[in-house]
């Protein structure tokens, strides 16, 4: 069994009723990845700033998790596609779209 630890890093910046966060991951392979998040709190809400960090952080992370797949799928893509050239060499190849 092989265990890996990835570490993400993030930035939490908070400006008046505003706050930011910036979640950040380096693959094995060197591939950069990285999600933004933004929190706004009402007026009528009661100034507890680790709410806004827990918001715009998990926005960012939400961001960061689609980026990361988005980055997967690219990379599988190309992979099932020869698969399917291999399992079924008799079907016509169309253009896409």
């Amino acid at each position: 069994m092989t265990t890996k630890r990835w570490n993400i890093g993030i930035d939490i910046t908070e400006q008046d009723d505003e706050t930011y966060a910036c979640a950040r991951l380096t693959t094995a392979d060197g591939v950069d990845v990285t999600g933004a998040g933004h929190a706004h709190r009402s007026p009528d809400d009661q100034s507890i700033p680790e709410i806004g960090d827990e918001i715009a952080t998990a926005r960012a992370l939400a961001r960061l998790s689609h980026c990361l797949n988005q980055i997967a799928v690219r990379k599988i893509a190309p992979q099932q596609h020869a698969l399917q050239e291999v399992v079924e060499p008799n079907l016509p190849w169309e253009p896409p779209g």
